[in-house]
């Protein structure tokens, strides 16, 4: 008896406390997988933008993988570094649909989980973008960034990776450029010592006559800073900067090398207008060193280095113009005007990748300066043993060009053969406003077919 009794007693012991731990377990397990998952979230529930009214837990992951599935067939989140475009691989974005419910609380609309790993970002962006490199982004900001497009499924946007160079990256000289021996005039002496250094503000247009009216500089002799605007145009030559307005003179200065010259005068409307396109501000730097003016520009470096390419340069001869004088002696000339020879350059601005090698090449501006025509006078006697039925009324002073009398109907055919804007002044008379985003407007300056004496091209060295 008291062994059947003590089988008994550890059966009830044992039913007893398998009841106790599978209610303890099991019960949790139940109300997991059938209370739980019944529940409905509230009608104002949403992920992302993404409605979740209404459904449960399991409704609301399968609703969500469906729209992420479809988001990352469509979205179109484009990077540009340098000129170069890459749309984001959406296999990069790892979501988290779990943790993203789990932060989800009534009437309230919240983001998506998702992660993005550092090392596959640094090998996207060195694989799409040659010119890439870490040390001068700020990776983090710009994953940032891009992580809450993925976590919002934003459909799209265009993101400029340079807009998240790093602020705190070393500054050092990115271009130096001297002019050539020049008289430093007061004008150019009093406004180096008063602005030796000038910053180009980010993301902004640079007027040099704006500047100059800000900063209270004012002198009747504006037009001596020349010199000053022909270095900054040479300095933006190889920059990323962009050319918004620039003119040149009829006569090429001493100051300056063919195919670097920008006149500036405000007084005629001619100015020196720049864009900086970057996320960074840079430094112009000026000096006086002796008879030469000194300028060097200071910055971030660019994701590219820039070079200048001056080619196919022509010239054109002068022509000559007969004059006849009772003062001049007979078998003698005298030469009034030295012919000078026109000339025509090309300005290219060549971008090239950090190994040097050419990425692309933009005609930036054709300079042309006009021929002078030589001036000389002979004498009257050579004129008057000219048969007389072949010129009537011919007094002192008469013109003759290239051996021949001009008639007034020669007059105006040359005339008309003169090189003229589109206004109808005399455009070797004039200076051009040139702008390089469109080179096919830059009709300011005559080009070499507007002359018809054949012109004489020679390797620019």
């Amino acid at each position: 008896m008291k062994k059947g009794l003590l089988v008994k007693l550890m059966a009830v012991l044992f039913f007893s406390t398998f009841f106790l731990y599978g209610f303890s377990h099991l019960g949790v397990y139940a109300y997991e997988s059938f209370f739980v998952q019944s529940l409905n979230l509230s009608k104002h529930a949403a992920v992302a933008s993404v409605n979740l009214g209404g459904a449960n837990k399991e409704e609301a992951v399968k609703i969500l993988e469906g729209k992420i599935i479809e988001w990352k067939g469509n979205q179109n989140i484009m990077l540009e570094f340098n000129g170069e475009s890459a749309r984001v691989d959406s296999a990069l974005f790892q979501f988290h649909l779990e943790e993203s419910l789990e932060k989800l609380d009534d009437n309230e609309n919240t983001s998506l989980m998702v992660t993005l790993d550092d090392q596959a970002l640094d090998s996207f962006l060195s694989d799409h973008f040659p010119d890439y490199s870490p040390d001068d982004i700020n990776v983090a900001s710009l994953k940032e960034y891009v992580l809450s497009l993925a976590g919002n499924l934003n459909s799209g946007e265009t993101i400029d990776v340079y807009d998240y160079l790093d602020k705190n990256a070393s500054t050092q000289v990115l271009f130096e450029a001297v002019s050539n021996e020049l008289n430093i005039t007061p004008t150019i002496k009093s406004f180096i010592d008063n602005f030796p250094s000038i910053l180009i503000a980010p993301n902004s247009q640079f007027s040099f006559s704006d500047f100059l009216e800000t900063e209270g500089f004012v002198v009747e002799s504006q037009a001596d800073l020349s010199p000053v605007a022909s270095l900054l145009y040479q300095i933006t030559l190889h920059s990323n900067f962009s050319i918004i307005e620039r003119n040149i003179s009829k006569e090429l200065p001493d100051y300056v090398t063919l195919g670097y010259e920008a006149k500036f005068n405000p007084m005629n409307n001619q100015d020196f207008v720049i864009t900086n396109p970057n996320a960074t501000e840079y430094e112009l730097k000026l000096a006086i060193q002796e008879n030469r003016i000194k300028a060097q520009l200071e910055g971030i470096p660019f994701s590219s280095t820039y070079n200048v390419r001056l080619s196919e340069k022509e010239t054109f001869p002068p022509r000559l113009i007969k004059q006849f004088s009772p003062f001049v002696e007979k078998g003698s000339v005298d030469i009034q005007q030295e012919g000078k020879d026109g000339v025509l350059i090309r300005v290219y601005k060549q971008k090239l990748s950090t190994s040097g090698e050419i990425l692309s090449e933009e005609l930036i501006n054709e300079d042309f300066y006009a021929p002078q025509n030589k001036v000389a006078v002979y004498p009257l006697q050579e004129l008057q043993e000219t048969p007389s039925d072949t010129y009537d009324n011919v007094t002192d002073g008469t013109d003759e060009v290239d051996g021949e009398v001009p008639t007034q109907d020669k007059v105006n055919e040359e005339e008309k053969e003169a090189p003229t804007s589109q206004n109808g002044e005399d455009k070797t008379d004039t200076s051009t406003d040139q702008k390089s985003e469109d080179p096919s407007k830059r009709d300011s300056s005559p080009t070499s077919s507007d002359y018809k004496s054949k012109p004489q091209k020679k390797d620019f060295k």
